[in-house]
């Protein structure tokens, strides 16, 4: 900015050029020249912050203060405005979204750190299920699809087309995976209806698979799923062609080529093993029937005297119970370990060589 004010004050000058006639041609704005020779004439620095100057200095401690105090969101904080309304004479709206958005992501990344992270040792313990849209290329026509995959190889199991999602195609897809791998000894799900429909129920029960069903409103809990079938999609990252709306049998053939690319990749995490490795290759988890009927009566009597010890009951309370139930009992087989997202990422380093050494022999 200095070097313009000297270029454009020689050019005046050497050319006897007015302000008017020489800011346009170095694309200035006449009002920017003036502030800026203005100021330079008081030796203010030429470049200030925007808006008007604050006539209180900034108690910064008690600000940051009342922003740990905000109700914090993902992506917004309820309260900013009043907030900024209080410190107005003090603290300019950019610099308070600032620190409101460092204090929100700090607090983002303190819930990530302290969240639990399952990790599942035995495959055909437990299986994922869930169901997604596919767009295509015909505008406004999406595919529906049901993907389930095992949780300790994250091997995928399946994708099918479905005309719509309803719980005879669901319990149907469902009794096929049983049929060619044999039955898990769980089944992770959300709440949608489909997948709770009394067909599905009675393959359950046919197999002896016990359900792990998602809280109401905490997708998360089945985030493992989720995950999956984004990285699925990103195998064929662009919409299916338009002929695939209404082709059900080529749109199968498709999305299995896509089933079995994604279970064909090297996963780094995996010591560069791809998830048919794992999944036919790992330690595999046989239970009979009437072992697996000694463990739901088991859960049973677990999840009612969990019950005993809650002090307020309501609608979700014994889906609760069970699946407090089922997690002990699973940290209790050393089927699964339990760790914060923190301590699973400093496992991971610690043990991916000794893994990737196990598996290159």
């Amino acid at each position: 900015m200095q070097t313009i004010l000297q270029q454009t004050a020689a050019a005046r000058s050497e050319c006897g050029l007015s302000a008017r006639q020489l800011c346009p041609r170095i694309q200035l704005s006449r009002a920017t020249l003036g502030r800026w020779r203005r100021r330079e004439r008081c030796g203010q620095p030429l470049l200030g912050r925007p808006g008007p100057p604050k006539l209180s200095p900034l108690p910064l401690a008690e600000v940051r203060a009342q922003i740990q105090e905000l109700e914090h969101g993902a992506k917004r904080t309820e309260g900013t405005g009043a907030l900024y309304e209080q410190h107005r004479d003090e603290l300019s709206r950019r610099d308070l979204n600032a620190l409101v958005l460092e204090e929100r992501q700090r607090q983002e990344r303190e819930r990530r750190d302290h969240l639990q992270r399952i990790t599942w040792h035995s495959v055909q313990t437990a299986w994922a299920l869930d169901a997604t849209e596919w767009p295509t290329g015909q505008p406004g026509v999406k595919l529906q699809v049901l993907a389930a995959r095992d949780l300790a190889s994250n091997y995928g199991l399946g994708l099918w087309a479905l005309p719509q999602l309803c719980g005879s195609w669901v319990a149907q897809a469902l009794e096929q995976l049983i049929r060619r791998h044999g039955p898990p000894l769980f089944l992770k799900r959300d709440n949608g209806a489909p997948l709770h429909t009394p067909a599905v129920e009675e393959v359950l029960a046919r197999a002896a698979v016990l359900p792990l069903d998602s809280p109401a409103y905490y997708p998360q809990y089945n985030g493992g799923m989720e995950k999956h079938i984004g990285d699925v999609k990103r195998v064929f990252p662009y919409p299916l062609p338009e002929a695939y709306a209404g082709d059900l049998p080529q749109a199968q053939g498709l999305l299995e080529a896509i089933r079995l690319e994604f279970n064909a990749r090297p996963r780094p995490g995996l010591g560069d093993c791809s998830t048919t490795e794992m999944f036919y290759a790992g330690p595999h988890l046989r239970v009979d029937r009437a072992t697996r009927r000694s463990i739901f009566e088991s859960l049973c009597q677990q999840t009612w005297l969990i019950l005993h010890h809650v002090k307020t009951l309501h609608q979700h309370s014994f889906a609760a119970a069970w699946r407090k139930a089922a997690q002990s009992w699973l940290r209790c087989q050393a089927l699964i370990s339990v760790a914060t997202h923190q301590e699973n990422r400093t496992n991971q380093q610690r043990l991916l060589p000794l893994f990737s050494e196990k598996w290159s022999h």
